[in-house]
């Protein structure tokens, strides 16, 4: 446990640290192919991950909130000109939605815009909580939260600091979580490369459900949450598992080990580069995964307004992949939202290969539904697309987001098949403090 190892070396583990989340019971909204993998009749994509067996494929437990939503307009694939909606979508997607020789065909699917009071009782719940809570919540001189509680700490901010924060907080997945995915790297030339693994993490503070709220007591050593990544394939990654203790203080660095199969020893690793790709050809960042994982005080925050966008609010449980090129999500139910629009750089002391980003979040949940990532010198580089299908009693999963790597035609698609959160995952996935412990760990992935 004491060797230290690159970041960027080892971190495979982690490719889907947030990736993700959710909960409750059921099956699909939408009838599969016959086999898996194979097309979903009529459609041009379908579910080609030859590693998951078809009888995982569970979806979003209790099912989709809003299944059976009226199409109001489509454009691109087989639709209206998609030269029509140029000012309703980010520039990064509409250049690629512009160019399906290099992408593949996409088509946007508006619907009717559904207020979050008809969502469920987690949402309500979550508001009532921030009302109760509202205005105890503060930043100390280094931008870190302090005296925060639960709910959103600063709701309804325009301070580009406190929107982040709201973001860091938004626990739209839950605050527990036991999620099985695949994932799959796609060139320019439709080759894919397929992973599958499970994610699990545990926030400490904050929490809504369950005996221990609104923090987990004892905490002496002050953590914000605990996450892990488990592989199950491809063959040479089966067994290997990535552990993560983050701490609720801005100057304390997270710890983080990983089990490597193939040495069958446990190293800690170095959390210095949290911008080096992710390896296994990905073109994911740690730092970069749901739009932002990282420390909100190692950036600089800028509220830049808001702007109507369709946005991927309340799309179908479907995951959509193309055979021959780099796109996914590519038949989407999209929204009209007033998105908030959020940008942050890395300060000096960050290693980092983007100059900014900038997001664009849901202004009541601050689900990030877009977020696009410039180079160094100020190009287009990355474009990350974050579909949140509504389940349950009103939680919100990221079913299938894609990150495009713009500058090399590439893609990389994190999908989840199964899950469980909150008090779920602890009755059922056994989460709990205890369970992120790495001997744990390589028993349930059956590490060599």
């Amino acid at each position: 446990m004491k060797k230290s190892v690159n970041f960027f070396v080892l971190l495979v583990g982690f490719v889907l640290m947030f990736c993700f989340a959710f909960t409750v019971k059921c099956v699909w909204s939408f009838e599969l192919p016959v086999e898996i993998p194979g097309d979903y009749d009529g459609k041009w994509y379908g579910i080609h991950c030859p590693d998951v067996p078809r009888e995982k494929y569970k979806g979003v437990r209790g099912g989709e909130v809003f299944p059976n939503q009226t199409i109001i307009n489509s454009w691109g694939y087989k639709a209206k000109t998609i030269d029509e909606i140029k000012a309703l979508i980010p520039e990064f997607f509409f250049d690629v939605c512009s160019h399906p020789e290099l992408w593949g065909d996409v088509r946007i699917n508006e619907t009717a815009y559904i207020p979050v009071e008809k969502w469920g009782e987690h949402v309500k719940l979550k508001l009532m909580t921030t009302e109760k809570n509202k205005g105890t919540a503060r930043l100390n001189e280094k931008g870190h939260l302090e005296n925060w509680v639960a709910g959103y700490p600063f709701p309804g901010s325009e301070k580009g600091i406190e929107i982040a924060w709201n973001f860091v907080n938004s626990r739209n997945y839950g605050e527990g979580l036991v999620s099985s995915w695949y994932q799959s790297v796609t060139d320019r030339n439709g080759n894919r490369r397929y992973a599958s693994g499970e994610q699990c993490y545990f926030w400490w503070k904050g929490r809504l459900y369950g005996e221990h709220t609104p923090s987990y007591e004892p905490n002496p050593n002050n953590y914000e949450f605990f996450s892990s990544t488990g592989f199950y394939s491809p063959y040479d990654l089966n067994g290997m598992v990535g552990l993560t203790y983050r701490y609720d203080d801005p100057d304390k660095q997270d710890d983080m080990w990983m089990y490597i199969t193939s040495l069958r020893r446990v190293r800690r690793m170095s959390t210095a580069q949290r911008w080096d790709k992710i390896p296994g050809g990905t073109d994911l960042t740690y730092d970069s995964l749901t739009g932002f994982q990282g420390k909100p005080t190692n950036y600089e925050w800028k509220f830049l307004g808001k702007k109507e966008l369709l946005c991927p609010r309340q799309p179908k449980d479907s995951i959509q992949e193309l055979k021959e090129k780099p796109m996914r999500a590519v038949d989407q139910l999209y929204q009209r939202v007033n998105a908030v629009v959020l940008e942050y750089k890395p300060k000096e002391n960050m290693v980092a290969p983007v100059s900014r980003a900038v997001m664009y979040l849901d202004p009541e949940m601050y689900a990030c539904f877009y977020v696009e990532f410039y180079d160094r010198k100020g190009r287009p580089y990355l474009f990350l697309l974050t579909p949140w299908v509504i389940f349950g009693p009103g939680y919100q999963a990221p079913i299938g987001y894609v990150m495009l790597d713009l500058q090399r035609t590439h893609s990389t698609m994190h999908a989840t098949y199964d899950e469980w959160v909150d008090e779920d995952a602890t009755a059922i996935g056994g989460n709990s403090p205890s369970f992120f412990d790495m001997t744990n760990l390589r028993k349930r992935y059956s590490g060599r």
